[in-house]
């Protein structure tokens, strides 16, 4: 029975430290990490330029003559 104790605390001890420490430096809880998570990974960031070469027409071209 003592055997099995020591083997729960073993792996209870560094769980329960994650998750306090976790609540500890970042004030919320780790429940909410998972849709944290997924929210940045689905964002799309908009404010990236494309890397396809952009090609303008000429204006001066589309005039027409007189």
């Amino acid at each position: 029975m003592l055997e099995l104790l020591k083997k729960i605390a073993i792996y209870l001890i560094p769980i329960l430290g994650i998750i306090y420490g976790y609540h500890f430096m970042t004030g919320k809880s780790i429940a909410t990490l998972p849709g944290e998570i997924v929210g940045k990974l689905q964002q799309k960031n908009t404010a990236t330029e494309s890397t396809n070469p952009h090609y303008y027409r000429d204006t001066a071209k589309d005039m027409p003559k007189d």
